[in-house]
């Protein structure tokens, strides 16, 4: 059963050295404080990394063609390794596991792009309509491309935002006709805005594969592969067994990674797991360490009480106070003082954070800035709490055990000065 008693006590007592206890509980609370907002700041990070790559399917490989650095049989170091349509056939065939394959070729050359008289120069990239289901690229208006525009040459374009601000201005751009290179192509759409950390997408125009072949006579050697895999296929397998078989049709050392580099967003979303996993370990840590030094000035605050009232415990015991009743008075005071600081240290991050998510959706574009809000969740506010209360019992066992342990001769005896 409770002691109220006891609690009402040690409010008086912390009343009664209120600039003390004050500054001893700032160190608490200051530590509180600095964890919750810096593990809500590791949370918003991650979230706003892992929002990067929700722009990849979840079952999506990439495979990018480089340079041989070693000697495969029959053939030469340095050799450059490219794909062609005739791959993405083959591999369509050879591998059921694929669902949606897609090129992407670049442009080369110079790419300006007008409309009347305004211009810019952009990136312009030539994929197929299976291209928009590895990388999930929404449009804001207009459409994407469909197999027709890829068959039949179709010269359309889909373009970004900062595309469309330049070239455009405030006109609508989905209809018009833009001259890219010297040939002319029809807006269809326009992409949705992004976060900084995928904003190159809005300053690409995409054409069809096929169109930009036909066009600029470009695209039947390319180094980028884009592929998605049906829900059962394990894609670390599946990656070992196609670099075996393109190392073996275009001829390089399949233990070469300088030759043909794969991205696997699985075993890379595994990969941040971990590497998030460590950050976190760390917030914790130093925000532990910063919460511990409060906790090491209340156990002093907490001897010295019990200095100050060694007298009072001797008569205390003297009377027939259990040594229970002794150790749960100075408790009682160290668990208030961590309880309140704990409180307000709580209350000052939930402000803080707020403020902060405000200032960044009201003055911080999200394409300028990669975190969009700080996350502060309930499990985190519920753990640091507890965290303060634990740290409360632990910092006042010590000087509570000492003055329980105290005999009521020496108490009596005893001379603070």
């Amino acid at each position: 059963m409770l002691n109220f008693n006891a609690f009402e006590e040690a409010l008086n007592s912390i009343k009664q050295h209120k600039r003390r206890n004050i500054l001893t509980g700032f160190g608490v609370a200051w530590g509180i404080f600095i964890l919750v907002t810096i593990l809500s700041a590791g949370e918003g990070f991650q979230e706003g990394i892992m929002q990067f790559f929700k722009g990849f399917a979840q079952n999506s490989i990439w495979l990018y063609g480089g340079q041989s650095s070693k000697v495969a049989i029959g053939k030469t170091e340095g050799k450059y390794i490219l794909f062609h349509q005739a791959d993405i056939e083959l591999l369509k065939k050879r591998f059921k596991e694929i669902e949606k394959i897609s090129p992407e070729i670049n442009y080369r050359g110079n790419s300006i792009v007008s409309f009347q008289d305004k211009f810019g120069n952009y990136s312009i990239k030539g994929v197929n309509q299976d291209y928009f289901s590895i990388k999930t690229i929404n449009v804001k208006k207009g459409r994407l491309f469909d197999k027709f525009d890829n068959e039949e040459k179709r010269k359309v374009a889909i373009i970004g935002s900062k595309v469309k601000s330049v070239i455009f201005n405030d006109e609508k751009a989905i209809g018009k006709f833009i001259n890219i290179a010297g040939t002319w192509f029809k807006v269809i759409g326009l992409l949705k805005t992004g976060t900084i950390l995928n904003q190159s997408e809005q300053s690409l125009i995409y054409i069809p594969y096929n169109a930009m072949k036909e066009t600029y006579n470009q695209g039947e050697e390319f180094n980028i592969v884009g592929l998605t895999l049906n829900q059962n296929t394990d894609p670390l397998k599946f990656q070992k067994k196609v670099k075996t078989f393109l190392s073996n049709r275009l001829g390089f050392d399949k233990s070469d990674r300088k030759a043909l580099s794969i991205f696997n967003y699985k075993e890379q979303m595994k990969g941040f797991g971990q590497f998030f996993t460590g950050v976190k370990v760390f917030l914790w840590l130093v925000g532990m360490a910063l919460l511990l030094s409060g906790i090491v000035s209340i156990s002093n605050i907490m001897l010295v009480v019990v200095k100050e009232r060694t007298k009072e415990i001797g008569i205390r015991k003297a009377v027939g106070a259990e040594p229970n009743s002794i150790l749960f008075m100075v408790l009682s005071e160290s668990i208030i003082i961590t309880f309140i600081s704990g409180i307000i240290g709580l209350i000052s991050g939930f402000a803080f954070i707020s403020v902060i998510n405000v200032l960044i959706k009201f003055f911080m574009d999200e394409s300028d800035f990669f975190i969009n809000s700080l996350n502060m969740n309930m499990p985190i506010a519920i753990g640091s709490l507890v965290l303060v209360i634990i740290s409360g019992v632990i910092a006042g066992f010590v000087p509570a055990k000492r003055a329980a342990d105290i005999k009521p001769i020496s108490a009596l005896n005893y001379n603070s000065d």
